[in-house]
């Protein structure tokens, strides 16, 4: 494959030399990094000639690109092949280049690797000796700045061997010293035993037997386990014998020292043994290569005889080649021409493919934006109904009022008018909150709330509408939930809110369950199913799919108005927040049953405040001064009596410059602050005010949705929210929850 590879490239740049330049210029760096890794492989099997001959290639590649760090590694291995076969002029110029490439690079683990490699080489000419140590110290500093620990140790063995070597056992252990800490459990075993190998001889040198018999021991151990490894190469085997050969011929000439002489010759004729082993391998590696030397010479003859034989036939032979060049290039136009033709035609079927799809997609895109369009018209038209009709009835009955009926019709015209305006407020919260769901908008929040407390707390809440058609509610929660729960209780009570209020709407002198079950309980997770179960009107099979879509409604007679339509569609997002899904088990007449699925944790701590349930707080007196701060006469007056009837005084500023002033010399408890104002809005106000009064509690009373606004009131020092229109016990509740934090410091 590699000779198919060569003859391939010298036909290219017979037939096409023009384009030399080219091919170079195609070479990409995993390209070139594929010829160095070829080159390792051809190194490791000693065709050294080979190698070069890829080496030539990548280097002319890489100094097309530019590609420093490419050409420091085929130095290097230049250099390595050179100095395998003794060339050590040729092996220290190549290596002297790449620390060179190297530096320029910027690379210091090539860098130091090729200072390590250098001055292994000096090491052989006396004239160089200083470089190379030279060489040795900077490898190790440059594989220092890396962290590098193998390439650190690699410079220092040689240095320690270079001055055991001389005889200048102070400065090898200077070397070996810091050798030692390098190496851990991840070293190479070679690394392991050359380092042990030097330490038993400097401790030999050094008189200090024990220490030198021991480490000898450890490389022997290790040594004899490498040379029977069969992943081991050559020259490694050869390495792991001679080490075993130098050990024992240390461990001999300490024995002899201390009169052991029996051990001493023992160990001697092991040194004879492992050394003739290693010379062994030395003469089948050089055989290798000797063997592998004469192929390249026979194929160099072969190809000076057929250079000569080329010679003698010169002008046959140009005549053949521009025959087969005018051939080949024949060839190659026709072929141009048949690969020209099918392009074009696949270019064709492409782009009328192409052309296909895109029509498809505007087919697709026309129908979508009809539906769009129709949904939009369906929505439009469904709004418009359901608002003018309450505000039919807002119109007709604050007429009828203004025309002073009689007394006992005027507490029914006002119950109808409430009705209307809490159906207006009820579709635009609906509306809101599903266009938030459907945008992302909604996020579930994690908290400890109780459950128990949470389904009578809604129950009670819905006790009007039990009354109005006679209904009872029955709660059933499984004893084995726990009450203290983590978990959106907001959310929760948001779709069982709707669910009940459906099955209260639909139903006549029956009942209703609110049922809780334990599904599963495992490691503090409960899997809670819950109920909502009535036996009223009941849904009919063929409507039990449509009535989760928007808008969607069971006509009931016995109501003046079914609602938004709304209500089903958000209960079915809320829970696929929840990553589940609702079911629905109904029959006409019998009842609805309507289930689904959520997990929630077990709280650590039980929270112990539920003001949103009820709760009072006794902060010592009710007689709150509070100051109303709004730019609408009528918001003004309706508030004021709202908190006029719950015994409050109250003071109004009609901007916020006006509020600045009467919170700089009245005394309020509280103050209520519209944010939309002339003048001086309240966002403003608020942050004038907290410069001279920062316990003050203001509580932004808007009309803005309160996710828009919470974050911006917070930012500038308000303590709450208010989103009229409001709730009046929830109104009240904010209001004491607030002041009672500043009466309670």
């Amino acid at each position: 494959m590699r000779k198919l590879f060569v003859y391939i490239s010298i036909l290219y740049s017979f037939l096409y030399p023009c384009n030399e330049a080219l091919s170079q210029s195609n070479l990409t760096a995993d390209d070139i990094e594929k010829f160095i890794k070829e080159a390792e492989s051809l190194l490791d099997e000693y065709k050294y000639d080979e190698a070069l001959e890829i080496l030539d290639y990548a280097n002319q590649g890489a100094q097309f690109n530019n590609d420093d760090k490419s050409l420091s590694l085929v130095s290097n291995l230049k250099g390595k092949i050179y100095e395998m076969n003794d060339e050590i002029d040729k092996a220290i110029t190549e290596y002297n280049h790449a620390i060179i490439l190297a530096g320029s690079s910027k690379l210091r683990n090539l860098e130091a690797d090729a200072l390590n490699n250098a001055g292994r080489v000096k090491l052989k000419k006396k004239e160089l000796v200083e470089k190379a140590l030279e060489d040795f110290q900077k490898s190790y500093q440059y594989a220092a700045m890396q962290k590098d620990t193998l390439r650190m140790l690699r410079p220092l063995l040689n240095l320690s061997k270079y001055y055991i070597d001389q005889g200048n056992y102070k400065e090898a252990y200077k070397k070996l010293s810091p050798a030692q800490r390098l190496l851990s459990e991840n070293s190479q075993p070679v690394a392991r035993v050359k380092l042990d190998v030097l330490l038993g001889t400097y401790y030999y040198q050094t008189d200090k037997f024990d220490d030198a018999n021991q480490k000898l021991n450890e490389a022997i151990i290790i040594s004899k386990s490498e040379v029977k490894n069969d992943k081991n190469n050559s020259d490694l085997k050869y390495c792991f014998y001679q080490e075993l050969a130098d050990a024992y011929k240390i461990k001999s000439n300490l024995s002899y020292a201390i009169t052991d002489f029996r051990n001493a010759y023992e160990y001697l004729d092991d040194y004879t043994r492992y050394n003739s082993e290693a010379q062994k391998i030395k003469k089948e590696v050089d055989l290798q290569k000797a063997s592998i030397k004469f192929d390249v010479d026979q194929y160099k003859k072969q190809a000076e005889k057929m250079e000569e034989d080329l010679d003698l036939k010169e002008s046959e032979e140009i005549k053949w080649r521009i025959s087969i060049i005018l051939g080949i290039v024949i060839i190659l136009i026709s072929l141009a021409f048949l690969i020209s033709s099918y392009k074009n035609n696949l270019q064709k079927k492409i782009l009328n493919q192409v052309l296909i799809d895109k029509n498809k997609e505007l087919l697709n895109a026309k129908e979508t934006a009809e539906q769009v369009s129709t949904l939009k018209s369906q929505f439009i038209s469904t709004v418009s109904h359901e608002l003018r009709t309450p505000l039919y009835g807002v119109i007709g009955l604050t007429s009828l009022l203004m025309e002073n009926p009689e007394t006992k019709k005027k507490n029914e015209y006002l119950e109808s008018l409430k009705f209307s305006g809490d159906y207006l407020l009820a579709l635009i919260n609906d509306v809101l909150q599903l266009s938030k769901i459907e945008t992302n908008e909604v996020k579930l929040e994690k908290v400890s709330f109780d459950i128990r407390m949470l389904v009578e707390g809604i129950a009670n809440s819905l006790h009007t509408k039990q009354k109005s058609n006679n209904n009872k509610v029955h709660i059933e929660i499984d004893d084995a939930v726990d009450s203290s729960l983590m978990g959106d209780s907001v959310r929760l009570s948001q779709i069982l809110i709707n669910l009940v209020g459906n099955a209260l709407k639909f139903t006549r002198d029956g009942n209703i369950w609110i049922k809780v079950k334990c599904l599963s309980c495992n490691a503090g997770l409960y899997n809670l199913r819950f109920i909502v179960k009535d036996d009223g009107i009941g849904i009919p099979k063929s409507k039990q799919k449509e009535i989760f879509d928007s808008f969607a409604q069971v006509k009931n007679e016995n109501q003046e108005y079914e609602g938004t339509g709304l209500g089903l569609a958000i209960v079915r997002k809320l829970i696929h927040l929840h990553n589940s899904e609702i079911y629905i088990d109904s029959e006409v007449g019998v009842g609805s049953e309507f289930y689904f699925d959520i997990k929630y944790e077990k709280a650590i701590k039980d929270e112990e405040v539920h003001l949103h349930s009820g709760e009072t707080l006794n902060i010592g007196t009710s007689n709150f001064n509070i100051l109303i701060v709004d730019d609408n006469k009528i918001n003004q007056i309706v508030t004021q009596n709202i908190l006029k009837k719950k015994g409050y005084s109250s003071d109004v500023a009609g901007n916020g410059a006006d509020a600045i002033d009467k919170v700089k010399v009245g005394d309020y408890d509280l103050v209520l602050m519209d944010i939309n104002m002339p003048e001086l809005n309240g966002l403003e106000a608020t942050k004038i005010i907290r410069t001279f009064n920062s316990q003050l509690p203001i509580i932004a009373l808007t009309a803005v949705e309160e996710n828009e606004i919470r974050i911006q009131a917070s930012a500038v020092g308000m303590n709450d929210v208010i989103i009229k229109p409001y709730d009046t016990q929830q109104f009240f509740q904010t209001i004491i929850r607030n002041i009672s934090k500043v009466k309670m410091i």
